[in-house]
């Protein structure tokens, strides 16, 4: 059965607002607009790794405060991106991405990908949950030698750790169907 047009064309405009999510998310990271970054979350929203998970809205917030509060600059600069629509309410998606956080000591450069679920809240779209997955994150002087190494995560104060990706068997929910 052919979809009709303004079914095609509702689906057209919630991608758009979907991929306007996803710009409005980093540039308020990169601006340290943390209330504002928190309304794009759902109220039980969550935002993880594998290695943690935060929920709820204000609790998402308070993790990137804390995170980011090492660095005196941020650019986090969302690529690629899949979207897959499960109801007129719901919609699944991948952002291929890449950041670099910085202070007087060290640039981080780190490829990243967000497996995010997406929700539509008083006719906003949110995110219900973003997870992330890093290739690698590495000082900047370090990133020619430690491409190479399986231990590609090495972030200021914290040991050194093997990267998420690639994730060959898949492991990391969020694969788009």
């Amino acid at each position: 059965m052919t979809e009709s047009l303004e079914r095609r064309l509702q689906r057209l405009e919630d991608r758009l607002a979907i991929g306007d999510l996803v710009v409005a998310y980093a540039t308020l990271l990169d601006d340290a607009q943390w209330d504002a970054l928190g309304e794009l979350f759902t109220e039980d929203g969550v935002f993880g790794s594998p290695h943690s998970t935060t929920t709820g809205r204000q609790a998402v917030v308070e993790n990137f405060r804390v995170k980011h509060a090492p660095f005196t600059w941020t650019w986090h600069d969302p690529h690629g991106h899949l979207v897959e629509f499960e109801d007129d309410d719901h919609a699944r998606g991948t952002v291929i991405g890449y950041a670099e956080l910085g202070n007087d000591e060290t640039t981080i450069v780190t490829s990243i990908r967000y497996h995010d679920d997406y929700r539509r809240v008083d006719g906003r779209w949110r995110f219900a949950r973003r997870t992330v997955l890093s290739l690698y994150g590495l000082p900047d002087d370090q990133r020619a030698t430690g491409l190479g190494h399986q231990e590609r995560r090495r972030w200021p104060g914290r040991p050194a750790a093997a990267a998420d990706l690639p994730d060959y068997e898949r492991s990391h929910p969020g694969y788009p169907g």
